[in-house]
C-alpha cells in the first residue's frame, strides 16, 4: 500500500479532514488529521462508564483507547468510532498527547493567549475553529475521571466521566 503524501502546512484538507501536525507514536512518526468540526464534533457528550477502570491508559494511542472504550458504555468514544467521512472509517477520540499536537497547532487566539495558528480555517471565528472549552481526550485518569484538554488558556487536567464536554475525532496515517 502507498503511503500518500504527507502535507507540509497545518490546516491543509487531507484525509476526510485538516492535517493537524506530525508527533512519534511507538517510535513511529504518525500524521494527525482532524475531523471536520460539522461533522466530527460533539458538544454535549458525556466520557462514560463512571466508576469503572478501563485499558484506555495510553497518553499517545488514541485508536487503542478508543478501541478498549468502543464496547462499554462510552459515548465520546462511540461518537467518533460511528463516524465515516471522506470515505474513512477510522475516526477516534484523540489520547492526551494527540490533543497537545492540536492545541499546539490549531488553537485559537483565546485573547489573554496569544494565536496558536496560522492556520485561516482553525482562526477564533472560522468554520474549523476549536471552541475555547474543555475537549475529552481517550486518556483514563482513573475510574472516575478522564484527561481533557481547553483550547481557551491550553491546560490540560481531568474532569469526571459524566460531564458533558466537547469532544473532536481525529485519525493517524503512520509515515
Amino acid at each position: 500500500m502507498t503511503r500518500p503524501e504527507i502535507p507540509t502546512i497545518i490546516g491543509t484538507p487531507f484525509g476526510g479532514g485538516f492535517f493537524a501536525g506530525t508527533y512519534l507514536e511507538n517510535d513511529r512518526l504518525a500524521a494527525l488529521i482532524v475531523a471536520p468540526k460539522e461533522e466530527g464534533e460533539a458538544e454535549d457528550i458525556a466520557w462514560g462508564d463512571y466508576g469503572t477502570q478501563t485499558a484506555a491508559r495510553s497518553l499517545i494511542d488514541g485508536l487503542a483507547n478508543t478501541r478498549a472504550l468502543a464496547e462499554g458504555d462510552h459515548p465520546a468514544a462511540k461518537f467518533c468510532v460511528e463516524l465515516r467521512i471522506g470515505g474513512f472509517d477510522d475516526w477516534h477520540l484523540p489520547a492526551l498527547d494527540q490533543l497537545t499536537v492540536l492545541r499546539a497547532n490549531l488553537m485559537p487566539d483565546a485573547g489573554y493567549v496569544p494565536a496558536q495558528t496560522m492556520a485561516e480555517a482553525f482562526k477564533d471565528g472560522a468554520p474549523e475553529a476549536f471552541e475555547q472549552e474543555d475537549y475529552w481526550s481517550s486518556t483514563e485518569f482513573s475510574a472516575v475521571c478522564a484527561w481533557i484538554q481547553h483550547f481557551g488558556y491550553g491546560g490540560q487536567l481531568y474532569n469526571v466521566k459524566y460531564a458533558r464536554l466537547r469532544c473532536r475525532a481525529v485519525r493517524k496515517i503512520l509515515i
